[in-house]
């Protein structure tokens, strides 16, 4: 099925420019670790796809609609930017279509952190610039969140805004008075992109009575979302492929521009938040068992599970992770002293108690 979806792109990619590309771009997956070693450095641009696979489009796209885009995009991306570009994360924020069938999300905190996981873990290779070729609109917000929590790494993150990138070219061509979801815009792409996917003859106009913020829903006295019987926002039946042509080539420019500015970029400066005091001292797991937290110029560090000692990396304001191994979450009493702490190690949970 990849490989259809490979030839699919492929050959809409040389009917809108007329020759086979050239690849400047590398993907990871292709190679063994050996090659990749070589491949990655400090000055690799390393492109993330992000597109769900598994999320409501209406009844005439694909559940892996957002998927095919970043499959699309990044075939695109790699005929003329020299990147490594690393396979499509298919999960993640998506919450306003979770009533329609087939549909998935994870909670936002997940969200973010798996991509600032995924960054971390190829900046120790090397790059410390990377671009998420996103897809979606609401994994825009954990997305904000996972580029400031970088950056607080000495790693530089951007990412697609998905609603402006091609801004202007969909105002050009855009008949439908509202949407952004399946809509005249989304199908249309398709049509370009990959035609064989798309089913109009199930197409709709679908423009909530209640459009005000909120998920879509079916139910329609829902007052907290947009009632779509469909699951589409927006006018499906005025998708037209030259309309998706136009959208999607500035779309192709526009990202193309964004990787040239994140190769210009400054790598932030590492500045991570001074740890509480509060933080450091022995938490004894049992009789025998006990770890300890101490500061080394200024950085927690861990020490008690293994022979040395790890640093701990903040996600959120009392939870860390421990490189690869773990996670510590430190729990303050009344007192505003922190006398509790749970621990996950390599799978197994600890509570510890200073």
């Amino acid at each position: 099925m990849k490989l259809c979806v490979f030839l699919t792109f492929l050959l809409a990619g040389i009917n809108a420019i007329g020759q086979v590309p050239h690849y400047e771009g590398i993907f990871i997956e292709n190679k063994p670790w050996t090659e990749a070693r070589e491949i990655l450095s400090d000055t690799t641009i390393v492109v993330l796809p992000l597109g769900a696979e598994s999320k409501e489009h209406g009844p005439h796209l694909l559940l892996k609609n957002d998927w095919l885009i970043a499959e699309y995009l990044k075939e695109r991306i790699s005929w003329t930017q020299p990147v490594v570009i690393y396979p499509t994360v298919n999960y993640n924020y998506y919450p306003a279509f979770l009533e329609y069938s087939g549909s998935t999300s994870i909670r936002m905190e997940t969200a973010y952190s798996l991509i600032v996981d995924i960054c971390r873990v190829i900046s120790a290779h090397g790059p410390k610039k990377f671009y998420v070729l996103n897809t979606g609109v609401s994994t825009l917000v954990p997305l904000k969140v996972a580029k400031e929590m970088l950056a607080k790494q000495g790693i530089l993150m951007t990412y697609t805004d998905i609603l402006n990138v091609a801004g202007d070219a969909e105002k050009k061509i855009k008949q439908q008075p509202a949407g952004t979801h399946a809509d005249e815009i989304e199908t249309s792409m398709m049509l370009y992109m990959a035609s064989a996917t798309v089913n109009m003859s199930k197409a709709a106009r679908d423009i909530p009575f209640n459009d005000g913020p909120g998920p879509l829903t079916l139910n329609p006295d829902n007052k907290f979302g947009r009632y779509s019987p469909t699951g589409i926002y927006g006018d499906a039946t005025l998708a037209t492929a030259d309309k998706g042509r136009i959208v999607v080539e500035a779309m192709v420019e526009g990202i193309n521009l964004e990787i040239n500015a994140l190769r210009r970029a400054e790598i932030p400066s590492a500045s991570m938040d001074k740890p509480p005091m509060s933080f450091v001292g022995t938490y004894y797991l049992s009789k025998e068992d006990k770890i300890t937290i101490s500061i080394e110029k200024n950085q927690l560090m861990f020490e008690g599970k293994g022979p040395r000692k790890l640093p701990l990396l903040r996600q959120t304001g009392n939870s860390f992770t421990i490189g690869e191994r773990g996670r510590i979450v430190f729990f303050s009493e009344e007192n505003g002293t922190h006398a509790s702490a749970y621990l996950n190690w390599e799978g197994i949970d600890y509570l510890g108690k200073k």
